[in-house]
């Protein structure tokens, strides 16, 4: 009697495990290969399930994909390159539609020559793309009205334009190669909230990086060089933050600022460009902490007002600031707080100009004569040094 106890409580159980079985769904790993009989990738997306993994092997797809589902779709160099997508001239070759999809590992080519043709565009949110080698499209990368994407490490050479960002917000674009491209590196368009971060934007036909009517983004420790006109150019932009990247050697503007109000251009490096910085019917934006030289201009500005200049180094420049139907601030608007030879001091304070003598009585490290600009505009208080001699506190 005990034994047959035993035996039903195990069967009950045994049941009981089944029918959990039965509700639960295991995601799957589809592998695509030209030699399977899996060989197209878009058929074996249209199998899949949200949470499946599909891995594609090294080969030439020619596929408009459209991915519609949650799903990690991963391209595997199995010894003869990256899988290819080729668009063969037609539309988008990889359209990301869905929410919390990653893509890696492919090359994406040849999409249709129509606005916004890319070789990878998204519409969807939370996504991951990754580590992709994009080249010879319309637009490399395109985020067209989405948000909280993360686009990292991939190159994105030889388009018309290389990642481009079209009222998306709240996106993160890292650590790409976007050079070569014949208009520009990485273009903003309405787009609100993102952050460019360590990207190399380089040896584009245009510009480097561009925020055309943009706001509250931030543009950090970028690369922007050999870029034919402007390494970055901000357009009827507004309250964007420009910090810590290094532009040189592009051949007319190093950062541009045109009809764009209330931004901040900070601790970048600037060198080798005509001009420095540049400012055209631009107002209220701060310029602190920049390291200008070697330009033929460090600071140029036009019908520009009330923009606060300081701390900044400008060192061997052809001309060290132009200033044309302007009126600005070159001095910090406030007292500052900063340690300069070991000594506390709070003192307004100006910007550090090579070749500039004048007397230092109080040994503050401000010189007691001002600095010249233009007929109407003066640094009242020019650093003796440069600025990286003195320890802002506060």
């Amino acid at each position: 009697m005990l034994r047959n106890s035993v035996y039903r409580r195990v069967l009950v159980i045994s049941v009981i495990f089944l029918a959990l079985l039965v509700g639960l769904t295991f995601a799957t790993t589809y592998v695509v290969s030209p030699d399977y009989d899996d060989r197209f990738i878009q058929a074996t997306i249209d199998r899949a399930s949200d949470g499946d993994r599909i891995v594609v092997k090294s080969g030439l797809y020619s596929e408009n994909l459209q991915i519609n589902k949650k799903l990690a779709v991963v391209g595997l160099d199995t010894g003869n390159g990256r899988p290819v997508v080729d668009a063969e001239g037609f539309g988008t070759a990889i359209v990301i539609s869905a929410d919390g999809v990653l893509l890696e590992g492919f090359e994406a080519t040849n999409s249709g020559s129509l606005w916004k043709d890319a070789g990878i565009k998204v519409t969807s949110n939370n996504s991951v793309i990754r580590d992709n080698n994009v080249t010879g499209n319309e637009y490399g990368i395109v985020l067209d009205g989405s948000a909280n994407n993360n686009v990292a490490k991939n190159s994105v050479c030889n388009n018309d334009v290389g990642i481009s960002l079209y009222s998306s917000e709240k996106c993160t674009i890292t650590e790409n190669y976007a050079c070569n491209n014949t208009f520009g590196g990485i273009l903003l368009s309405k787009a609100n909230n993102n952050s460019i971060r360590n990207n190399n934007a380089s040896l584009n036909q245009w510009a480097g990086i561009i925020l055309g009517e943009c706001s509250n983004n931030t543009v950090s420790n970028n690369i922007a060089r050999y870029n034919d006109n402007e390494g970055i150019w901000l357009l009827r932009s507004a309250g964007n933050t420009v910090r810590g990247n290094r532009v040189r050697y592009n051949y007319i503007f190093g950062i541009r600022l045109f009809f764009s109000n209330r931004n901040a251009i900070t601790s970048n490096t600037v060198r080798n460009n005509l001009d420095g910085v540049s400012l055209e019917n631009s107002n209220g934006n701060v310029l602190a902490g920049n390291n200008l030289s070697i330009n033929d201009y460090g600071i140029y500005i036009d019908n520009s007002f009330n923009n606060r200049i300081y701390m900044n180094n400008l060192i061997d420049n052809q001309k060290s600031a132009h200033s044309w139907n302007s009126s600005n601030f070159w001095n910090s608007t406030d007292r500052l707080s900063y340690i300069y030879n070991g000594v506390a001091y709070k003192r307004y304070i100006g910007n550090y100009w090579s070749g500039y003598f004048g007397p230092d009585p109080f040994g503050d490290g401000l010189g007691d004569l001002p600095q010249a600009v233009s007929d109407t505009e003066k640094d009242h208080n020019p650093l003796k040094k440069p600025s990286e001699k003195y320890t802002l506190r506060g």
